[in-house]
C-alpha cells in the first residue's frame, strides 16, 4: 500500500475511533478484550508499522516543509493508545478527542505534503 493510501486509511481510522467511542458510551457496554479490542489493535499496529517505515523514508528523501520525525513519533504513540481507549466508556472524552484531533491534523498535513512534493510509492 502506498504512503498516501495508508495515511488516508489511518485518517479514516481516527474517525472510526470517535464513532466507536460514542457507540460504546451510548450503549453502556464493555468490550470483550480478546474478541474485539486485541485483534483490532493488532491489525492497526501492523498498519502503523508499515506506515512508519514509508513515512520516515519519505521524510528523509523528500524533506517536506511541515512534516518532522517528532510528529511521527507522537502520532504513533497517540494512535496506539486511542485505538484501545475507543472501546472503553471510562476514557476521558476531552483527552481522547484531543489526541485524535492532533493525529488527524498530522495525517492531513502529511497527505497535503504528499500532494505537493510527491510520493514515489504512489
Amino acid at each position: 500500500m502506498s504512503l498516501l493510501n495508508l495515511s488516508k486509511h489511518l485518517l479514516k481510522e481516527c474517525d472510526d475511533c470517535i464513532i466507536r467511542f460514542e457507540a460504546y458510551r451510548e450503549e453502556d457496554k464493555e468490550p470483550d478484550f480478546f474478541q474485539d479490542v486485541k485483534p483490532h489493535a493488532y491489525q492497526i499496529d501492523e498498519l502503523l508499522q508499515e506506515w512508519e517505515q514509508l513515512v520516515r523514508k519519505w521524510i528523509q528523501e523528500k524533506r517536506p516543509k511541515y512534516v518532522h520525525p517528532s510528529q511521527i513519533d507522537s502520532l504513533l504513540e497517540s494512535m496506539k493508545q486511542f485505538i484501545v481507549q475507543s472501546y472503553y466508556k471510562g476514557t476521558s472524552k476531552k483527552r481522547f478527542l484531543k489526541s485524535i484531533h492532533s493525529s488527524k491534523y498530522t495525517l492531513e498535513t502529511i497527505i497535503q505534503a504528499i500532494k505537493e512534493v510527491g510520493d514515489e510509492h504512489a
